[in-house]
């Protein structure tokens, strides 16, 4: 099956559940009991499921070709954390960049929504502070976040990358693995350090090429 053929399908998949939603939506506007209905409150939940992982999909796109460019990741940090602090107001944004940071080459949708994925699994975690830093590693570019929102559980600390692996109850299982996907495409790791109780930190390496 070929790249057109998975578009084809998802692109079916993406109307299908937009047509669900839309449904349910207007059927529980005209029918506002349905809310004391237990079966009715496990068909939204499952709705939802299914609305986030579309979009988790539809945003990460293929990672199988890259369009690079010579990218400053610092300016895009500052980016995305003008964006994110618009949606998460309460948390404490810190960032600490290397202002002598070497350019890289990469894919600047793709390694924006690698760091969009890592950093809303932080902030959904209930941390109070997300601390980004940024730092020149041997023949590369280290870029750290670290939050304090309990961490992971340590059930699911070995398979927090693997697919539909989530604690959250909204959660798809798509995010860190896609964000895995999309570092790895570009020679790059991505390593948790998780601390139960207190918090976590994921480490992105990216070489300069």
């Amino acid at each position: 099956m070929n790249s057109l053929d998975y578009q084809h399908i998802f692109h079916e998949i993406k109307n299908t559940v937009t047509l669900i939603n839309s449904s349910a939506q207007l059927l529980n506007t005209k029918c506002p009991q349905l809310d004391t209905e237990p079966y009715w409150n496990n068909i939204k939940h499952e709705i939802t499921y299914l609305k986030n992982m579309v979009l988790e999909i539809s945003q990460s796109g293929s990672t199988e070709q890259l369009q690079k460019e010579f990218l400053d990741v610092n300016s895009l940090l500052e980016d995305i954390c003008r964006l994110m602090k618009d949606t998460y107001s309460d948390l404490q944004w810190n960032l600490q960049l290397d202002q002598h940071l070497p350019f890289i080459n990469a894919d600047h949708i793709k390694l924006k929504q690698a760091i969009l994925n890592l950093l809303k699994n932080s902030a959904e975690a209930e941390s109070k502070y997300i601390t980004i830093t940024t730092k020149t590693e041997n023949t590369g570019i280290q870029l750290i976040i670290t939050d304090c929102g309990g961490g992971i559980p340590l059930a699911l600390e070995d398979k927090v990358f693997e697919l539909f692996t989530t604690s959250k109850e909204h959660g798809t299982g798509l995010g860190l693995a896609i964000a895995r996907q999309i570092i790895k495409s570009h020679q790059g790791t991505l390593i948790l350090n998780n601390h139960p109780g207190e918090g976590c930190t994921f480490t992105i390496t990216l070489p300069v090429l």
